[in-house]
């Protein structure tokens, strides 16, 4: 089994050339990068942008794609336009940077089969006084799940297109994986190369079983987010450190070579007192269940 292993340097807690040395020093693959926070999509220079290339090659490894956090889902029309504007900005920048993708937010898909709640009717201070009055008309609760799933598909069609542009691929960070919704919004997105980040926490977090859920949806998955996490019954979680929490990584792992996974495994930390240690820890859990390829 060969697994190209990642940590993200937003993780380390350095500065971004400090954390390039420490990730080299866990002897990865590969660097994850932050358009926002380390490389300014919008503001970086060619130069500097050739300077990190050049770090994180002379360290021997790539870099690993590249993050674009946003504060909404990728189709809430508050900030809409200069949200996608980042987007494809930090799309271009990731070519730059020699890699092909870019993970962004997209929140809950929205179903486009499920029914609107009525809004209810806001009573008047005189209609509370007559009880004779008619209710008045219920207010507009806002765009339908059909109207937001037609949206959000919109949206991904024109980013999928400028991706096709620039040879990037669009991966996208899900709340929870609904395998028909995730299937429905790739049927209607043909524009361009999409896929789907893989969270092992999220998984454990939502309820779903990582190595069934990972099995049903791998021809759709471009990026994978290996985190542990603690799962309860109230259907809540909590992401951990490796090796506390739930991912059972000895059957995960092998499932990713019959699936002929070839992209990333980031190994992350996404919380916690000590996060670089605990991404150094989880990389070396990780190798050692890794087979030698020369054994």
């Amino acid at each position: 089994m060969s697994l190209r292993l990642a940590v993200a340097t937003e993780d380390l807690n350095a500065s971004l050339k400090k954390a390039i040395s420490l990730a080299a020093a866990s002897e990865v693959q590969g660097v994850r990068l932050n358009s926002r926070s380390e490389v300014s999509a919008a503001e970086a220079t060619e130069s500097s942008i050739r300077q990190i290339l050049l770090y994180v090659k002379e360290r021997q490894m790539n870099v690993a794609g590249l993050m674009c956090p946003t504060r909404h889902s990728l189709y809430d029309p508050e900030y809409l336009e200069p949200r996608l504007d980042i987007i494809r900005k930090s799309m271009t920048l990731a070519r730059k940077l020699e890699t092909a993708d870019l993970l962004v937010r997209c929140g809950r898909i929205p179903d486009p089969t499920a029914t609107p709640a009525p809004a209810e009717a806001a009573p008047s201070i005189d209609d509370q006084a007559n009880p004779f009055a008619f209710a008045t008309a219920p207010e507009s609760s806002g765009p339908t799940p059909a109207t937001q799933f037609t949206q959000l598909c919109e949206i991904l069609n024109d980013l999928t297109r400028h991706g096709n542009h620039v040879g990037c691929t669009l991966n996208l960070q899900l709340s929870s994986y609904n395998q028909p919704l995730i299937k429905r919004l790739f049927a209607e997105v043909k524009a361009g190369p999409l896929g789907i980040v893989f969270d092992t926490a999220t998984a454990v977090m939502t309820g779903a079983p990582v190595v069934g859920t990972f099995r049903d949806l791998y021809q759709h998955v471009g990026y994978i987010r290996a985190r542990d996490a603690l799962s309860d019954v109230d259907g809540a979680g909590v992401e951990v450190a490796h090796g506390d929490g739930v991912v059972d990584w000895i059957q995960f792992l092998p499932t990713l070579e019959e699936a002929d996974y070839t992209n990333w495994v980031c190994v992350e930390r996404g919380g916690g007192d000590q996060r670089a240690e605990d991404v150094r820890h989880g990389v070396s859990e990780l190798k050692a269940l890794i087979p030698d390829p020369g054994n």
